[in-house]
């Protein structure tokens, strides 16, 4: 009796030695309590988030949702208003005036300014950054915003055409005078499209922020021609400003005023020229720029930008000039060799350059952007010589490379870049027509880790051995895209033969190819039924892969890399934006194969006509971080696909279903059911839906643009950065409309 009072004893004291220790270590019967740790702890974990994954961890407790709206995070937090009207009296604006958060970044878009009351006044301290965006707003209600906007940095009006028609902002002296002590800190102006801009209203814009460090006035019409400022300003001195046009050579005035503070400038969209530039050289040595610019400016030529250019030798760092077609290489020699500490260098679509030019990128050591797609005369040894040759080394450097539809781009080049520039994290090859491209895409996958943004449109070779490695990995281990004779499925024996000298590379079982045969079909008949076999071949060999137990899916995982052969596109774990827009070959096995992207949130699949639902289940399963889906003209796609997306993507936010002609009514109605966070439909084009979706979607409460239509006839289409189809710039009288939603004002967004 006394032994086994004794045991209990023991045993109560050990269970309190036990809960004594658990509760020093701050663990429970759930495990670690992660919510007592201190905040800079948690703030500093929370910055290895993105925004999304950051608004989910603030729903676990309370104490994460105060770490989640740090001041560290919420700077970088925008508060954006889309096609509704500010009214304080109403919802939504009535529901962030009673709310106790700080707004620091506003962007308004296509708002209606009604009733603004105190909200400014509330909120106008914590302002850092504003937008307006075609928007209907008046004079005097600028006026009465900016007034409270004390702590304001940034302010930007783009194609607010009602207000500068009025020749009244701003015009009197004691407003102003309030206006120049409010606004005391704003360094950023952008004035931006703005048809009815005049040399007063910029004067009097740039008197009342007299510390302007950006100036932009892309898209202004701007006016460069000396004859007409002679007619405008008669006078050479004491010229009140116009409040008829906008001229260069009063800008440059202004220019001239603040050149000493002034470090950014933007005339892109405009006629800007020669002379204009030879004006800006003449204000050295105060003006010291560390951006400019220039993009789609036709009139810009060599000589004025060599001349300016001179001038800005040890300060500029980023330096844009799409669309400048007049350039040529001599122009690209000048700036690789005066402007060292160039970090950001654009040129898309400059298409006099060639690999004379681009060879002097090696001066460039500083470089981290590099912009030269479209530049058809660049080859890829132009690339490898200005890029990676004169060093010999890794460029650790560079961070993003555009080189989109240059024709003479070689898949051994790809290799060699994949090689020689391992930190890159965006890689555009669009446009992509060479053949062997699988080589290329499993040296991506291979060397390019650290990706974010793939972006593959159109490249004709993207197929699914390249995307999964299936039968890839002795061509890894020997090949560069030298090779003549590469074929990318051949027989598993062949394979041994000519890799004698790597025994430890992975061989999948043999695929025999079809036996020869006699055909009398069409080319365009055999080529589809060649890839109908393909397919049925390799899912097969996946579904041989299968386990049937957890044991046996363990060790399948252990030997995963033995199994695929080769490198499958889930070795970019980072990998946020994909485009495949048009990659035809692609099927579901790309799909069902390994292709686990967890962080992955903007994906175009449009045009990819050979996904199915069975490829759309295993995707939504492998990436539920997807934000923005693309899936215009997958004509394979029915109702239960979509069913799929919405249950399994609770973050989604734009889908794009053009032209998938089998959905139907079902698929709107799932839409209302689970896509609770959509902000974007577009359903042109399916013509086994209703002619009005937005009845059928009244219940989502942050939808706020619908493509509908059942006849898309538009040939105007245009892709956005992860694909999305929207509309061309000029709409023709065929294109569907955005039909408004009858439904309460949408609540704002938080981005």
């Amino acid at each position: 009796m006394a032994n086994s009072q004794s045991v209990v004893g023991r045993a109560k004291s050990g269970s309190a030695i036990r809960e004594y220790y658990r509760e020093l270590s701050g663990y429970d019967e759930f495990g670690p309590q992660y919510a007592d740790l201190p905040m800079e702890i948690l703030v500093k974990i929370f910055t290895y988030l993105n925004a999304s994954d950051r608004c989910v961890a603030g729903q676990t407790c309370q104490r994460w949702l105060e770490a989640t709206q740090h001041n560290h995070f919420r700077e970088r937090l925008w508060l954006a208003l889309h096609r509704t009207t500010f009214d304080t009296n109403v919802a939504p604006m009535a529901d962030l005036l009673a709310s106790s958060r700080t707004f620091p970044n506003l962007s308004f878009s296509e708002v209606d300014f009604e009733r603004v009351g105190n909200f400014f006044e509330r909120f106008g301290g914590t302002i850092r950054r504003i937008e307006f965006r075609a928007c209907e707003i008046q004079e005097r209600t600028l006026y009465n915003i900016l007034r409270h906007l004390s702590g304001l940095r940034s302010l930007t009006i783009h194609s607010c055409r009602d207000l500068f028609m009025c020749i009244r902002l701003f015009e009197d002296p004691t407003e102003r005078a309030e206006l120049m002590r409010t606004l005391a800190n704003v360094r950023e102006l952008r004035l931006t499209n703005n048809q009815y801009l005049s040399d007063a209203t910029l004067h009097r814009f740039c008197e009342v922020m007299p510390s302007l460090a950006v100036l932009d006035l892309s898209g202004c019409h701007i006016s460069f021609h000396k004859g007409l400022y002679r007619k405008f300003y008669p006078a050479s001195n004491g010229q009140q400003p116009s409040e008829s046009v906008l001229t260069f050579h009063y800008i440059s005035r202004l220019i001239e005023e603040r050149k000493q503070k002034l470090l950014v400038l933007n005339f892109s969209e405009t006629l800007i020229d020669d002379s204009a530039l030879e004006l800006l050289t003449g204000l050295q040595p105060d003006l010291r720029l560390e951006r400019l610019e220039l993009n789609q400016c036709e009139q810009l030529s060599p000589r004025g930008l060599e001349a300016l250019l001179h001038t800005q030798t040890n300060t500029l760092t980023q330096l844009h000039l799409t669309r400048a077609y007049r350039l040529t290489d001599t122009c690209l020699q000048q700036i690789c060799h005066e402007l060292p500490a160039l970090r950001v260098l654009r040129m898309r679509e400059c298409r006099a350059l060639s690999d004379q030019g681009v060879r002097e990128l090696a001066h460039l050591r500083a470089l981290e952007v590099l912009d030269v797609s479209y530049c058809r005369d660049i080859t890829g040894e132009g690339l490898l010589a200005g890029l990676v040759a004169q060093s010999q080394r890794p460029n650790c450097s560079l961070r993003e490379l555009h080189i989109r539809a240059l024709n003479h781009l070689s898949v051994h080049a790809i290799v060699e870049l994949t090689k020689w520039l391992p930190e890159l994290r965006l890689f555009d090859l669009g446009f992509h027509h060479q053949s062997m491209f699988e080589i290329a895409m499993q040296h991506i996958f291979r060397n390019l880790v650290r990706l974010t943004h793939l972006d593959l449109e159109h490249c004709d070779y993207v197929s699914d051995n390249g995307m999964t490695g299936i039968g890839m990995g002795p061509l890894v281990a020997d090949g560069d895209g030298r090779s003549e004779a590469y074929v990318p499925r051949v027989d598993a024996e062949v394979r041994q033969a000519e890799t004698p000298n790597t025994p430890n590379v992975p061989v999948a079982d043999p695929i025999q190819p079809p036996p020869m045969r006699i055909s009398i079909r069409s080319r365009a008949e055999q080529q589809i039924v060649e890839e109908a076999e393909r397919k049925q071949r390799l899912m097969a060999f996946i579904n041989t892969r299968q386990p049937t137990t957890a044991a046996a899916s363990k060790t399948s995982a252990k030997t995963d890399d033995q199994t695929t052969n080769g490198y499958s596109i889930s070795r970019l774990r980072q990998l946020r934006i994909l485009n495949l827009t048009r990659c035809n070959q692609l099927t579901d096995v790309s799909l069902l194969c390994d292709f686990r992207l967890p962080e992955l949130q903007q994906l175009s699949l449009a045009q990819c006509s050979q996904i199915s639902v069975d490829g759309i289940r295993a995707l939504v399963r492998s990436c539920p971080s997807i934000e923005q889906l693309d899936l215009s003209e997958c004509h394979s796609l029915n109702d239960r696909a979509v069913e799929l997306i919405t249950e399994h993507l609770p973050r989604l936010r734009t889908l794009s279903l053009r032209r998938c002609h089998q959905l139907t009514d079902f698929s709107l109605d799932y839409i209302a059911c689970h896509a609770r966070q959509l902000r974007m439909l577009d359903v042109r084009g399916c013509k086994h839906m209703c002619e009005d979706p937005a009845m059928r979607l009244v219940s989502l409460p942050l939808l706020t643009t619908i493509l509908p239509g059942l006849h898309d006839e538009s040939n105007g289409i245009s892709s956005t950065g992860f694909g999305i189809t929207l509309m061309a710039s000029s709409l023709s009288s065929t294109a569907a409309p955005r039909r408004p939603i009858p439904r309460p004002p949408a609540m704002p967004l938080l981005i």
